[in-house]
């Protein structure tokens, strides 16, 4: 962790954890973005502001960014708090993960009054190896009490001031077509609280003019067909005021795009 002279990590992550945070991230095909099996490089920036809870201190703050990049299966992560009057003492920062809901201890700072930063990251060895950054679902800063001050819910678009994410990954064939290959790109960004961007499904090899249905997450959501020379380029946008490209789903939260078979079966995947 970087900070000013004003704050001391108290560190709460052995030293063996230090090492990539690919060792033991969610598999990405498990469900969540990023992790050991990514095929490609995938990345997520967000900037937020915490909300105080009614045991913040008066008049106090916190100003919060979260970077990510997977490549290959080898995630790095930087979680940066800017905080402003808080009163001297020891904090925690835990988060919570969207994969089974549980919460993880990130690491402790101790504050003297003033304003001042403190960053945990994986190149200084302080983010816990253990914790897919893509995962996070919420982040929370509680004080010496184990009292919860502030709070983030990084799932949630309408509330962050800024995110972008952005994926390009290499596809994987289905059993039955073990000669097609393509590549799945997904770009997403908050434009005046709307999302906006693209996921894309590009395929080669495939069987001429084949009937396909376009699934994200795993549900159907439109049809396409390979052209005469087995080709497919299929692209969502988001739709509606919720801007989803399926079902409950937008473009901060696609963790598939594949071209399915009419009988059901998996033609071509791309995994973010």
């Amino acid at each position: 962790m970087k900070t000013n002279k004003k704050f001391l990590l108290v560190p709460l992550i052995a030293a063996a954890f230090s090492l990539s945070l690919g060792l033991s991230v969610t598999r990405a095909d498990d469900g969540i973005e990023g992790g050991d099996d990514i095929l490609g490089t995938e990345s997520l920036d967000i900037e937020f502001a915490m909300t105080p809870t009614a045991a913040a201190p008066a008049g106090s703050s916190i100003q919060a960014s979260l970077e990510a990049e997977d490549n290959e299966g080898t995630a790095d992560a930087k979680l940066k708090l800017e905080t402003h009057g808080l009163t001297a003492g020891t904090y925690s920062v835990n988060v919570t993960l969207k994969s089974d809901g549980s919460t993880v201890a990130l690491g402790s700072f101790t504050a003297d009054g003033s304003d001042a930063e403190v960053e945990f990251e994986s190149e200084e060895g302080n983010f816990p190896a253990n914790v897919n950054p893509f995962d996070i679902a919420t982040v929370s800063v509680l004080d010496a009490n184990n009292v919860v001050i502030f709070t983030a819910d990084l799932t949630n678009a309408t509330t962050v001031v800024a995110m972008t994410r952005n994926a390009t990954v290499r596809a994987t064939a289905g059993p039955g077509n073990p000669g097609a290959s393509g590549d799945g790109i997904l770009s997403a960004f908050l434009s005046q609280g709307t999302v906006k961007g693209a996921v894309q499904l590009n395929g080669h090899g495939l069987s001429p003019n084949m009937p396909l249905t376009v699934a994200i997450n795993g549900a159907s959501v439109r049809n396409a067909k390979t052209d005469k020379t087995g080709n497919i380029s299929v692209r969502l946008t988001p739709k509606g005021k919720a801007g989803t490209v399926a079902s409950g789903v937008t473009l901060f939260t696609v963790k598939s795009i594949s071209v399915n078979s009419k009988a059901g079966n998996t033609v071509l995947s791309a995994s973010f």
